[in-house]
C-alpha cells in the first residue's frame, strides 16, 4: 500500500506563519521529513519527524508524517503509536482515523505471524498466521469513524473487508470489498481479494468479471500482475487452458518473477498436452521457486516425471505414467487465503 498521500500531506506549509520559534523549528523539521520520506529515505524522515515532535507535540502533521516514515519500514508498532498522536490531536481527520485503522490491523497481523513462527520454530516470513482469533476491535473502530467522517475512502472499506474476510465473515467482506471498488480503488489489492474470495465461493464467473474489471482500472502494468494471476485461476478453475495461458502470461510480462504464475501456466501447457512449454515453465520454476512454495514445487516435480515419461527413448524400462487428472491436484495454491 502506498505512502506517498502521508508525504504529501505532511507538507506543514499550512502552519507557516507561527510566532512562536519552537513552532517554527517544529515547521521546518517536519518539512525535510517530508521531503525525506517522499524520497523513502526513512530514517532521515524519522530523525526530522522526531525532531519536529519534540519542538512543538501538538504538531499533529508531524507525528503523521512519522507514522508513515515508520509503515515505510514495516514497524507497526511505532507507526500505530505516532498515529495515535494525531488522531488524539486531530479526531476529525478522516485520514488520521484511516491510517491508525490500517496500522492497528498491521500490527495485530505481524504480532500474530510472529507468535506463530516461534511456536513452529520458523522465520515469519515462512508462515501463514490464523487470524481467527486475533482481536482486530481496535483497528475496525477507527476504520469505521473514517468512513463516517468520509464513505468515499476506499481503503477504509479495503481494510474493514480484509478484517471481516480474516475473523471468518465472509459475506460482510464483500459488501465491503464491494464498496472499496465502488469507491474508486486503484491499488490491486481490493480487486484480487473480492475475486479471491469469489472463488472460493465458486463463483467463478464473478470472480472473473471482478479481475477483469481489476486489469482495467488499476494504472501500471506491474501494479496489474496480481490481478492477471486472478484472472488466469478463474478461467483455470473453469478449465479453459488457452484462456488460463493468456492471463498467467500477461501477469508474468508485469511481473517476470512471479514464480506461481509460471507454475500456473506450465499446469495449463500440461493439461493440454503441451508438453514441451509446460516442462520449459516447470522447470524454471522448480529452480527459482522458494521455500513458501513447496507444495507446487512437488506438484511440478511430477508433472515433470510424466512428461520425461511420456518422452522415453524406445527400449528403455517405463516408469509408471499417471494421467494429467491425476497429477494434477484440484487444492490449487489460489483458493488459500492470502495476507492482502
Amino acid at each position: 500500500m502506498k505512502l506517498v498521500g502521508i508525504a504529501a500531506i505532511a507538507l506543514v506549509a499550512v502552519l507557516a506563519g507561527c510566532p512562536n520559534e519552537a513552532r517554527n523549528d517544529s515547521i521546518t523539521a517536519a518539512n525535510e521529513g517530508a521531503r525525506a520520506l517522499g524520497q523513502k529515505q526513512y530514517e532521515t524522515a524519522i530523525a526530522a519527524y522526531l525532531k519536529a515532535t519534540e519542538k512543538w507535540g501538538d504538531n499533529h502533521t508531524a507525528w503523521y508524517g512519522l507514522s508513515g516514515a515508520y509503515a515505510g519500514k514495516q514497524d507497526w508498532t511505532k507507526a500505530a503509536d505516532a498515529m495515535s498522536h494525531a488522531v488524539q490531536l486531530v479526531p476529525e481527520q478522516a485520514m488520521y482515523q484511516l491510517y491508525y485503522g490500517r496500522f492497528l490491523y498491521e500490527k495485530a497481523v505481524q504480532g500474530a505471524r510472529e507468535d506463530q513462527a516461534r511456536r513452529e520454530n520458523k522465520k515469519a516470513e515462512e508462515v501463514a498466521p490464523d487470524l481467527t482469533t486475533v482481536n482486530f476491535e481496535k483497528a475496525l473502530q477507527h476504520l469505521q469513524e473514517a468512513i463516517k467522517l468520509n464513505p468515499e475512502l476506499w481503503r477504509a472499506h479495503y481494510y474493514i473487508g480484509r478484517i471481516y474476510r480474516d475473523t471468518g465473515k465472509s459475506k460482510e467482506a464483500a459488501d465491503e470489498l464491494t464498496r472499496a471498488l465502488q469507491a474508486g480503488a486503484i491499488d490491486p489489492e481490493p480487486w484480487v481479494a473480492l475475486a479471491e474470495l469469489y472463488r472460493r465461493w465458486d463463483y467463478t464467473d464473478q470472480a472473473i468479471q471482478v479481475a477483469e474489471a481489476g486489469t482495467a482500472v488499476v494504472p501500471g502494468s506491474h501494479e496489474k500482475s496480481q490481478i492477471w494471476f486472478e484472472v488466469g485461476m478463474g478461467y483455470d478453475d473453469k478449465r479453459l487452458n488457452d484462456k488460463a495461458i493468456d492471463a498467467f502470461g500477461k501477469a508474468l510480462e508485469a511481473k517476470r518473477d512471479y514464480h506461481v504464475a509460471r507454475f500456473q501456466r506450465g499446469q495449463a501447457y500440461y493439461r493440454k498436452a503441451d508438453y514441451a512449454n509446460a516442462k520449459r515453465d516447470l522447470e524454471e520454476f522448480s529452480k527459482a521457486g522458494g521455500t513458501s512454495v513447496q507444495f507446487e514445487k512437488q506438484q511440478a516435480s511430477k508433472m515433470l516425471v510424466d512428461i520425461a515419461a511420456k518422452s522415453v527413448v524406445p527400449g528403455s524400462t517405463p516408469i509408471e505414467q499417471l494421467p494429467p487428472d491425476d497429477v494434477v491436484k484440484k487444492g490449487k495454491p489460489g483458493k488459500s487465503k492470502r495476507n492482502r
